[in-house]
């Protein structure tokens, strides 16, 4: 019979509990990671809030994904990683044999494989998940500042899609803990980077992360009119990150764009939710409009390089210590808050 571990399952929309459930092995091609440090994420509590159709589809089911630790057992067959190695487990990978795989875009694989149960001491990280995006870490990066990699790897995504020209302007709206992991993505793409939001301490936090202007809509509640007046022939910024995840601002990003601009729509809305656009502005402005989702494995590489080099002022994005006894408390006290992640130490 197996030992036991601590780990936090999901049962329902608010809902957690700390349980004890057996350590796993590891299968052929898989491996077991004691984890170290897990992080919470804004996708967690929104999960906690109101379920979710694919992470949580049954109950009760392992929670969290943002992880790093030691590898603790390895499966048969696996020969490019090895017992007591550190490593960031990324929580999905693609089949490689699907039409959207063929492509390229393998964040959009009709197989993807996804894996939830940071909050755990252990995790079995299943066969195609170790073969794509389990990755031994620098020497000098902390387990924490290695749980960044997977909210870094989507903020990449996005930055990459803008095809970005030097020294082009681009608003990001909103400024949480996705926004400064943008404004890092976009400062290495040699971008100017001007944040918009309502809130005094997150935008003092981006402009530490490295955004040139902020617009505090407290005091400019014109953003378009504030966005034009920092552009170059007030034409407005080159590209436009939505980074909140509503309609309103769905709209606005199509509002403060240039002609021949272009639009990432990072932030995921509601299930269901209806957007109000400017259709002649987007048609005869040429304006480009594009979701980004998710990350895929080079994304990921590219996370670990510019994490290891320093490019992300981590200190900015994680903000206390916790132990996995603390979780369940942790997730009831701040249900509704826009807090830094915590890092969850096993």
């Amino acid at each position: 019979m197996n030992a036991l571990m601590k780990a936090v399952m999901f049962y329902a929309p608010g809902d957690l509990r700390l349980m004890e459930t057996p350590i796993p092995s590891a299968g052929p091609g898989e491996v077991v990671v004691k984890i170290k440090t897990a992080l919470t994420c804004g996708t967690d509590f929104k999960a906690y809030r109101q379920g979710h159709p694919v992470l949580l589809a049954h109950t009760p089911s392992p929670f969290g994904h943002e992880m790093a630790g030691i590898i603790s057992e390895v499966g048969a067959g696996v020969n490019w990683l090895r017992e007591g190695e550190r490593v960031v487990v990324l929580n999905s990978a693609p089949c490689d044999d699907c039409f959207f795989c063929e492509q390229g875009i393998t964040e959009l694989c009709e197989n993807l494989e996804l894996l939830n149960g940071a909050y755990a001491e252990y995790i079995r990280v299943p066969p195609q998940i170790t073969r794509h995006n389990v990755h031994p870490l620098p020497e000098h990066l902390s387990f924490a500042e290695a749980a960044l990699v997977e909210p870094f790897a989507c903020a990449l995504h996005a930055v990459d899609k803008m095809r970005l020209k030097p020294s082009e302007t681009i608003a990001v709206i909103g400024a949480g803990n996705m926004a400064r992991l943008l404004i890092c993505a976009l400062k290495a793409a040699g971008a100017r980077v001007l944040v918009i939001g309502r809130n005094a301490e997150r935008l003092r936090l981006a402009t530490t992360a490295g955004a040139d202007d902020v617009i505090d809509l407290s005091r400019e509640p014109d953003a378009v009119a504030a966005v034009r007046r920092r552009t170059a022939g007030h034409r407005g910024a080159d590209g436009v990150i939505e980074a909140v995840g509503k309609p309103e601002t769905w709209s606005l990003s199509v509002a403060m764009v240039r002609k021949g601009g272009r639009v990432c729509l990072f932030g995921g809305c509601a299930a269901g939710a209806k957007v109000e656009l400017e259709t002649h502005r987007i048609h005869y402005n040429e304006i480009a409009l594009f979701g980004v989702f998710h990350h895929r494995p080079s994304y990921v590489r590219q996370a670990i390089e510019l994490l290891g080099n320093g490019a992300v002022p981590t200190e900015l994005l994680i903000g206390g210590r916790i132990s996995l006894e603390d979780l369940v408390s942790f997730f009831a006290e701040n249900r509704d808050t826009n807090a830094l992640k915590a890092a969850v130490i096993m």
